[in-house]
Parts: C-alpha cells; sequence; structure tokens
C-alpha cells in the first residue's frame, strides 16, 4: 500500500517452530464510562464465558461475552464480544485502574485500564480548575482538550442516561430574550382524560404560556387546526396526550424557527415506570428518507404557519367531508418541505417526553394502516409508480421502492484486483450470473497480479465480454479508479471491491432505483461479513477526527438504533466498497483524489464534494452483499 517494494522474496518458514497459542480475549477503553472486548474459553469456543470487572477488591461488575464482535469474524462463531457500563460515580475527575478478567481467572489482554473521567470532559475540567489561568491560555487548553474530547471521545451507556439527562439539561432561555413566537400547543387525544391531564400538567413548566392551546380528536385534527391559524399563532407544537414538555421547550423550540427556518424538532426521551427518564431518542439531521421508514422526528417538533399552509394546500381534495389525521399532516409537511427546499433545524436537546405507555423504539410500536397509507401518498406525490410496503420482521418500519426507466441506463462496474483469485472469482461469477440487470459492464483492473491461477482466470474473463485493464503501476486506490472509469462505457459507475460476494439477484436495480432519482448523487449498500454482522451501514464523519462505519456492531437482522439498521437512509458518506453514482457526476468531480488520498479515506472525501454540489448520499439496507 505504498510505493515501496522489497528487492527480492520473503522466505517464510515452511512450518512454525511451535503452536502459537491462540489469542483469546481483548479488552480496551475508547474513552467515557465504558469498556468493550471479547473473551472466549479455547477448551470450549462455543462457551460464553463471564468477566468480572474489579478496581482493587470492589467488584464494580460483571457481563457475559454473548454479543457479535467484528474482531472474531474469522471464527465460526462471533458472538463472544462485550460492552460494560462503568459506574457513574467513577466520572470523578481521577484515576482509576481496573482489572479485567474471566471465569478462567485469566486476565484479559489490555487489562489493568486505568482511566480518568470528568463527566464534562477535559474542557469543563480545566474551567473548574482552582488556579485560574488566564484568558489565553485558558482559551489554548480549552482548544486542546475540545481537540483530545474528539480523537478520543467519551461515552457512558444508555442506562446511565437519567444522570447525564441532569447533567446536561438545557438552561432556561436567558429572561432578556422577549418571546417573538406565538405558539399554539395541539393536544392530539382520543379522548383519554387522565393521558391529557399529564399533558396539560407540562405546561406549567413553560415560563411562558402558549398564545393558544387546543384539544384535537386524533380522528380529525384539521378543526383544531384551522382554530390555532385563526387564533394568530405563528407556529404549532403537537402534543399526543400523554406526553409532556419539558421546562422551558415552548421557548427553546420557539427559537429554531428564527433564521427562516420553516420548521424544527428537539430530541426526546420516555417516561420510566417512575416517571425517570428513560430511552432517548437522539435524532440525526432532518432526512426525508429515514421520515418514510420510521417517524422520529415529530415527537418534540415546531411547526410554522407558514409550511402547514403549504401541506394543507397539497393534501388533495376529496368528495365528502375532509378529515386530516396525524400521519396524513405530516406527510403533508415533509412533502412541502422537500417540494419547497425548506430549512429544517434540529436543537439536540431532549425537550419531549413521551408516554411510558409509547414504543421504546419505532421497530416496536403498533403497526399503522394510516402511516402505511399516508407515506403510499407521500412516496407517489414525489415519484409516480412509488409503492410502499411493511417489512415483514418489523411491519411499522417502511420501505419505499422507487420505479425503474422502462429502458435501464448501462452500469459500468470497477473491481481492482491483485491475484487473490479466490476472492475475485466469487465476485466476479456473482456479478455475471446471480445479478438482475440487463445491461452491466464488468472492468476488472489488474494491479500487477503474478498467480498463473489468477493470469489464467483473467484471460478466461477476456472471452466471455468482461474488459480487463492493465495496471502495471504501484498500488494507488483511486488512480487505478480513475483510470478505469475512462474506459467505462456505462451512463452509472458503479465501484466494487473484489471481495465482494452477491447473495441477492436484485440489489443493483435497487442501488439503480435509489441513484435516479432527483438530487442523489451516490447510493452505499449493506454489507455483511461472512456470519452477516454488519461491515457497512453507512459512513459517519467525525469519529476519531476521522470517519467510520456504523452498525459494525450489529447482525443482519438486527433493527439498530432507531430502526436505523433496516430503513434508508441519508449518510455523510457510504464505502467505495460497493459505491453506485453517475460517471458525469464523477467526471465533474474529477474522480477520486489521487495526491491526498491513495489508499484511504478517498470514498469519503469523493462524498463530500458530492454533497458540496447539493447532492444526497443514500445507504439503503435493501442492497445486501
Amino acid at each position: 500500500n505504498s510505493d515501496c517494494w522489497l528487492a527480492g522474496d520473503l522466505q517464510l518458514p515452511t512450518t512454525p517452530s511451535a503452536e502459537p497459542a491462540p489469542i483469546a480475549s481483548q479488552v480496551w477503553h475508547s474513552g467515557g464510562l465504558r469498556l468493550g472486548g471479547w473473551s472466549w474459553d479455547p477448551a470450549a469456543p462455543q462457551r460464553h464465558v463471564q468477566i468480572t470487572v474489579r478496581e482493587g477488591s470492589r467488584v464494580l461488575g460483571q457481563a457475559t461475552c454473548n454479543v457479535h464482535h467484528q474482531a472474531l469474524v474469522y471464527r465460526a462463531t462471533s458472538d463472544h464480544g462485550f460492552s460494560f457500563d462503568l459506574p457513574w460515580e467513577l466520572a470523578d475527575g481521577k484515576p482509576h485502574t481496573l482489572d479485567i478478567e474471566n471465569d478462567l481467572g485469566h486476565t484479559l489482554s489490555g487489562s489493568p485500564i486505568t482511566l480518568c473521567c470528568w463527566h464534562d470532559g477535559l474542557e469543563g475540567l480545566l474551567k473548574q480548575h482552582e488556579r485560574t489561568p488566564t484568558e489565553q491560555n485558558l482559551t489554548l487548553l480549552t482548544r486542546i482538550a475540545a481537540d483530545h474530547a474528539m480523537r478520543l471521545p467519551k461515552s457512558a451507556g444508555f442506562h446511565h442516561y437519567p444522570e447525564w439527562f441532569e447533567r446536561f439539561r438545557l438552561a432556561a432561555p436567558k429572561e432578556d430574550q422577549p418571546q417573538q413566537c406565538r405558539t399554539g400547543v395541539l393536544l392530539i387525544s382520543d379522548g383519554d382524560t387522565q393521558l391529557e391531564a399529564i399533558s396539560l400538567a407540562s405546561m406549567n413548566s413553560q415560563r411562558t404560556a402558549p398564545h393558544q392551546l387546543v384539544k384535537a380528536d386524533a380522528a380529525d385534527l384539521l378543526p383544531a387546526l384551522k382554530q390555532l391559524l385563526e387564533a394568530g399563532c405563528d407556529a404549532v407544537v403537537p402534543l399526543m396526550a400523554g406526553d409532556h414538555l419539558g421546562m422551558h421547550a415552548l421557548e427553546h423550540l420557539s427559537t429554531l424557527l428564527e433564521d427562516d427556518c420553516a420548521w424544527g424538532y428537539a430530541d426526546c426521551d420516555r417516561d420510566g415506570p417512575q416517571g425517570e427518564r428513560s430511552l432517548p431518542w437522539l435524532k440525526p439531521v432532518w432526512d426525508i428518507d429515514l421520515f418514510m421508514g420510521a417517524d422520529i422526528f415529530t415527537p418534540g417538533a415546531i411547526f410554522s404557519t407558514a409550511i402547514i399552509d403549504k401541506a394543507l394546500a397539497l393534501i388533495p381534495a376529496t368528495d365528502g367531508p375532509r378529515t386530516l389525521d396525524w400521519h396524513q399532516l405530516s406527510a403533508a409537511i415533509a412533502l412541502a418541505t422537500e417540494t419547497s427546499q425548506a430549512v429544517v433545524a434540529h436543537l439536540p436537546h431532549v425537550l419531549y417526553h413521551r408516554s411510558h405507555l409509547a414504543a421504546a423504539s419505532p421497530e416496536q410500536a403498533e403497526p399503522s394502516a394510516q402511516r402505511l397509507q399516508a407515506i403510499g401518498w407521500l412516496s407517489e406525490s414525489l415519484a409516480s409508480g412509488a409503492s410502499v410496503t411493511q417489512l415483514p420482521k418489523f411491519p411499522t418500519l417502511l420501505r419505499t421502492q422507487w420505479p425503474l426507466p422502462a429502458t435501464l441506463p448501462r452500469v459500468s462496474l470497477i473491481v481492482p484486483t491483485r491475484d487473490q483469485l479466490g476472492l475475485l472469482r466469487t465476485c466476479i461469477e456473482g456479478l455475471l450470473t446471480a445479478t438482475d440487470y440487463p445491461d452491466l459492464e464488468i472492468i476488472v483492473v489488474d494491479n500487477q497480479s503474478s498467480d498463473p491461477h489468477t493470469l489464467v482466470y483473467l484471460q478466461q474473463l477476456s472471452g466471455r465480454g468482461v474488459k480487463v485493464l492493465p495496471y502495471p503501476h504501484p498500488f494507488n486506490y483511486s488512480a487505478i479508479n480513475n483510470y478505469a472509469v475512462t474506459h467505462a462505457s456505462g451512463e452509472l459507475i458503479g465501484l466494487v471491491n473484489n471481495d465482494i460476494e452477491i447473495i441477492a439477484a436484485d440489489w443493483l436495480k435497487e442501488m439503480v432505483s435509489q441513484l435516479l432519482r432527483p438530487n442523489v448523487g451516490a447510493v452505499g449498500a449493506k454489507l455483511l461479513w461472512p456470519n452477516r454482522m454488519v461491515q457497512h451501514g453507512g459512513v459517519v464523519v467525525g469519529v476519531n477526527g476521522l470517519a467510520a462505519h456504523t452498525g459494525n456492531h450489529l447482525e443482519q437482522r438486527d433493527p439498530g438504533y432507531l430502526g436505523m439498521n433496516q430503513i434508508t437512509r441519508r449518510q455523510s458518506a457510504v464505502t467505495a466498497a460497493c459505491l453506485l453514482l453517475r460517471k458525469s457526476v464523477f467526471g465533474t468531480l474529477q474522480g477520486l483524489d489521487e495526491q491526498a488520498f491513495p489508499v484511504a479515506f478517498n470514498d469519503v472525501d469523493l462524498c463530500l464534494r458530492i454533497r458540496q454540489q447539493g447532492l444526497n448520499i443514500i445507504w439503503t439496507p435493501f442492497a445486501e452483499l
């Protein structure tokens, strides 16, 4: 993976001098109050061992190693991973040395671990220092601390959420900031007065009373909505009966509508059995694709009356009396947002508390025929011929299938390789014989293969219509693909690694259907390890100051956080191990950056440049490889 080459052959012993001991454990601390790792018993590889965490003689807890771990994908069973959440009181700014051992009495590799955490991070610890540094030094130290926190992020397990919520609760707005927005509250109810009382009581925690509060029948919101609009409200906050607003929520939410935002939303959580905080929904930026799969956005939202008016105008008239349920209204708002390119703001603080009766996560909710119908209308409005179906395993989650043109565009799939005949044959045969797509060009770029069997196979491929391009230069992933694109005849370009295996014939049609939508720049697939753990569920930018795949700890069928392992969504980037984009877009951006990113992160850089063009990056779980 560099320009340096060995002058000769490296000779390895034919047999090892001694049988190496199996590496059976690993533990690490990646910041904050969480340990992670894996451990298994070499004498009983199927058994799930238990690990114990101690500080001195004090046992902090135990965990069973029974979750899938990506470091063990080479094993017959990979379910020997663990995650251990440390007690909140260890975030006291003092050093703590922890010993971790398994139930065999073996100390895990990586133990002991010494950590020092502060709940507000290093920045907070510096600001509380007794001897106050100069303002200049404090600014410098805080910048260094922020960089440290980005590279070694602090985290805590979800069972610490109540403490975290209290620590990071959003403060009250400044009193010298007058309330400009006349906010109405739409209380949506099925008639349960006890649930309504819970919601109404939260009005007492608002420093400013709502301009108007109107109760709406859940089956028909239209009369109550019109009442709020006629009362002169500038914005509307929907509140489901049984849910309640956090302190000062109305004031905080109203600030989201500044700077010409059409609507906005905050994060939310759920009441525990005793009213304690639990199950936070920490949300991404607005994403209509994710919304169509599951509505995680509207609990805790505020809508300007302008976007509501636009939404109501989009709903088709009916012959009989017009009614409007919540799913119809939210779908119409999503459509109005898309068609008017409205700005949506997100406040990353928990301001809305869902009832303890509400579903813990979207995929656990009861399926809704009304939502299915509303999203079906939304998809048809966006693209004639689109269809919406429920996921068989998670019927609350929805899949939108976008229409394909009668004549499908040619796709050129580029597969760089050097030897590795076993991987290459599986990949190419899958593309040739197991991919349902009528107009496919396959380009194999041979980067100095020397294995005789590989060379024979490459020669055979040339006789089967596969274009084989020699690339007799040092490995540079960006340069290899850029070179191949100049020889591609397809309107669409697919970057494909040589270790990709086709497991479903419709994978390419799914990716093409996503790419041909308006304002889509690139599409990525759901990639799996052979044991069906997720290898790629999209790329998140900012992890450790760089970027990283998401979903690596999930199995293929797991719902994931808020169901997102099963829902099409927008991402900052996707991996070039299987990436589809238009050849014209690739050319406009002058391809992958051969100088700055010859090996790694070239795909992330490409996707970020695509997004700078105003195009979206889509990840679909319905193209599995």
